[in-house]
């Protein structure tokens, strides 16, 4: 069986992979060891850029269904004073609020509805990818159904061919393993125990929505599951092991402080190993890789699901032009490019952090309280733009490479959000018309803010021009700017500059 891409691995990252390529009218094949997606909790937050995603995708009622707002997330020291306060609630440039806490079961049920009898997807969910192979023509994927307990492998039932096979299988990546690519550790590694409950009554136990208890005696993080879950992680202290928590008993003892077995059911109880890896080729040939499968990360940002999601609408648009002719095959060698620098900045700010947290020692932490008491508290760094890739070097000082904002586009007819306004595609936000050929190659779609006949609801584009100094800046697919114009002849130059990064054959042009 053939298709144009394979995706091994069917969590967040391999849904959104496979729902954009759909969209762009590929053919896919998803290829799962298990046959329902993972019954209990792991990931429970994800940020206001994730929140676009699930808006450009047509899903987002059902996620803010499933999902609250993080509102503060509050770090406090060992006797209940805060130390650090960050506010999520205040907005962002997405619109809305900064983060939101989720249960990962119930986003993987909305994800798997939106993919249920869409034109293109076939699905080997029960079933085992037991051998990768890029031949130079095609990539095979050998598979067997999946027999859990079973240690010898099963012979292959079925060869899959594709154009691409995509790596989304996590931490024990086959795809990795074939493709022999080294990993970089960046120095974090800390066992925690991750225990999830579900109360009986949530409001009864008056508890932060999200925070850490910087406690040398025991780092805590206690935050919100979503609507109705409740999550504890519990730092293991350098004499303590695993086995010292495999017991029920030895879990409900360290959450009676706040939850007891009369008041809370427990869901599950996991012991981790906060890494810190970055995956050194994330592309070799026909094979990539995204998610878990390319990166780890502290979980003390709550960017781990985030991180893969982003690689997956990174990916797709690439993957889309070059399936479709519109690019050729060295627009992918772009993916690593600017997700590597990107995930590795967002892990080293989550270490930073995790450094604060994770402080066993009584003197250590008194030190650390000090002096954000006296408010010796270094300033969070700036979530990072991208730095190389498909951006435009010249006006990299004019907002190139940075997220873009969003907004709702307003007129006569009423509002729309600029995600539907641009139907996945590129996006020039002008402020007057533009007539370019490339426009209508490259399906750039246009926004011409002049005031009257279409204005930003909320001006944040409007704004963001001004803060830039520029009349207009070209947005890509992934909400990224490509570049900006700080005049309004320089968009054509723009224009022809993105077609060149993109390595077009402009034979219009050289007919001409």
């Amino acid at each position: 069986m053939d298709f144009d891409v394979i995706i091994i691995g069917y969590g967040p990252t391999g849904k959104v992979l496979a729902r954009k390529l759909l969209d762009g009218g590929h053919r896919v094949a998803i290829v799962e060891r298990w046959p329902a997606a993972y019954p209990l909790p792991r990931a429970v937050g994800f940020d206001h850029e994730i929140m676009r995603m699930f808006h450009a995708l047509g899903v987002s009622d059902a996620v803010e269904a499933i999902s609250r707002p993080m509102e503060h997330y509050v770090w406090y020291n060992a006797e209940w004073k805060v130390l650090l306060d960050m506010d999520h609630a205040g907005g962002s440039i997405s619109g809305g609020p900064g983060g939101y806490l989720f249960n990962q079961p119930d986003l993987e049920r909305v994800l798997e509805a939106d993919l249920a009898g869409r034109p293109g997807i076939t699905l080997f969910t029960g079933h085992e990818a037991l051998a990768v192979r890029d031949t130079g023509e095609r990539a095979e994927v050998d598979i067997a159904p999946f027999q859990e307990g079973v240690a010898e492998k099963p012979a292959p039932t079925l060869t899959l061919t594709a154009r691409y096979v995509v790596g989304c299988d996590g931490a024990n990546s086959l795809v990795r393993e074939t493709m022999g690519v080294p990993t970089r550790d960046l120095g974090f590694d800390e066992s925690w125990l991750v225990v999830d409950i579900l109360p009986k009554d949530s409001a009864q136990l008056q508890l932060p929505l999200a925070a850490q208890w910087c406690n040398p005696a025991r780092p805590t993080t206690i935050i919100s599951g979503g609507r109705t879950n409740r999550r504890w992680e519990f730092m293991l202290l350098p004499h303590e092991t695993p086995d010292d928590f495999s017991s029920e008993e030895s879990v409900w003892a360290l959450l009676s402080r706040w939850v007891t077995p009369a008041n809370a059911t427990l869901i599950r109880k996991a012991t981790y190993r906060f890494r810190s890896l970055v995956v050194d080729g994330w592309r070799s040939g026909r094979l990539l890789l995204a998610g878990d499968a390319a990166h780890r990360m502290p979980p003390f940002m709550g960017q781990g699901m985030c991180a893969g999601l982003r690689d997956a609408w990174n990916l797709s648009w690439k993957l889309d032009r070059v399936l479709r002719g519109a690019s050729p095959e060295s627009l992918l060698d772009s993916y690593e490019a600017e997700r590597s620098p990107h995930v590795e900045a967002v892990i080293r700010i989550s270490m930073g952090l995790g450094k604060v947290v994770c402080l066993p020692d009584p003197e250590a932490a008194r030190q650390r309280d000090e002096a954000f008491f006296a408010g010796q508290v270094p300033p969070p760094p700036p979530f990072p733009p991208l730095v190389a890739g498909i951006i435009d070097g010249p006006s990299r000082v004019a907002g190139a490479g940075l997220l873009s904002p969003h907004d709702e586009l307003e007129s006569a007819g009423g509002r729309v959000r600029l995600d539907m306004a641009a139907a996945d595609g590129f996006v020039l936000v002008s402020r007057m018309p533009v007539d370019h050929p490339a426009l209508e190659r490259q399906r750039i779609a246009t926004v011409i803010l002049d005031g009257t006949t279409l204005k930003d609801a909320a001006g944040r584009l409007t704004g963001f021009l001004n803060q830039l100094g520029v009349t207009a800046v070209l947005m890509r697919p992934d909400f990224y700017v490509f570049g900006s114009a700080a005049t309004p002849q320089d968009i054509p130059a723009l224009l022809d500059r993105l077609e060149e990064t993109l390595c077009l054959a402009r034979s219009a042009d050289r007919a001409a």
